[in-house]
């Protein structure tokens, strides 16, 4: 596979993976996004999608959506880049959904349409700014090893699924989820966790790769989800999701909230 097309992958997988980074994950876990995108008109969903939307092209004129971007790009390249953060949004939004249930194969088009167009938003601004914002950069950036890492890894966990932790959505999204469903959550987030890691280019890239084998990485991104889940199942016994449930049941809100917390802490490593 030549460079130039790693490159355009590595790009396109930066914007998916940055829109949960930012909200994403926050609003396709709530409730009342889902019944509001069911229930509004659709000229009110219309209507929001383009404001939000022209909101994200701004953004995206201004800062810009590549390494090379700002506020002098040729309309054209804004235009596109435009279209692909619409398009980066929407699947990484139905990817979530799909994967939690919320959305089936078997729903029409108008449901996942109106999901869409609430959902396009958020996951845009995330989109937006994870090129510009938490790209590659030629500053150095000290990485913590391990087990020092186990901090960093914690702090994202806990800053992502703190607030979505206590909420019914955790429970709503275990009970509808059977175990095959679980299975590829485990698998997405050990996925995300390592495509944020080692292969997207986020900041620190080069130091965390640097020296390291695939298995190595491999097992830095488990390391970061065992961290996720312990931190998931902390936060839910907390909250006391745990109570008058089965051992079966902790098992499937676990792994639910393992996903947010895996998301956090893997961003937890870019950022910090």
């Amino acid at each position: 596979m030549s460079n130039a097309v790693i490159d355009a992958l590595r790009t396109q997988g930066r914007g998916v993976t940055g829109a949960l980074l930012v909200v994403g994950v926050a609003m396709a876990m709530t409730m009342e996004i889902w019944w509001l995108s069911w229930q509004l008109p659709v000229l009110h969903l219309v209507g929001f999608a383009t404001v939000g939307l022209g909101a994200v092209f701004v953004l995206t004129r201004r800062v810009g959506f590549r390494d090379a971007g700002g506020g002098d790009e040729p309309v054209g390249r804004v235009v596109a880049d435009f279209a692909e953060l619409v398009a980066q949004s929407f699947v990484a939004a139905m990817v979530v959904l799909l994967v939690f249930g919320v959305v089936t194969l078997g729903d029409s088009a108008s449901s996942v349409v109106r999901l869409g167009l609430v959902l396009v938003v958020p996951f845009g601004f995330g989109a937006a700014v994870a090129n510009r914002l938490l790209g590659e950069t030629d500053a150095p950036i000290e990485e913590e090893a391990f087990p020092h890492n186990l901090a960093v890894f914690t702090l994202g966990a806990v800053f992502f699924s703190f607030p979505i932790a206590a909420t019914e959505e955790v429970v709503v999204i275990a009970r509808n989820a059977g175990w095959p469903r679980l299975a590829v959550v485990v698998v997405l987030s050990v996925g995300v966790v390592h495509l944020v890691l080692h292969e997207l280019e986020f900041r620190g890239h080069r130091d965390r790769i640097e020296g390291r084998t695939h298995f190595l990485q491999l097992g830095t991104a488990a390391t970061a989800y065992v961290v996720a889940l312990a931190v998931a199942a902390v936060l839910l016994l907390g909250f006391g999701q745990f109570d008058d449930r089965a051992l079966t049941e902790w098992v499937q809100l676990t792994v639910v909230l393992g996903f947010p917390a895996a998301v956090g802490a893997s961003a937890g490593e870019v950022v910090l």
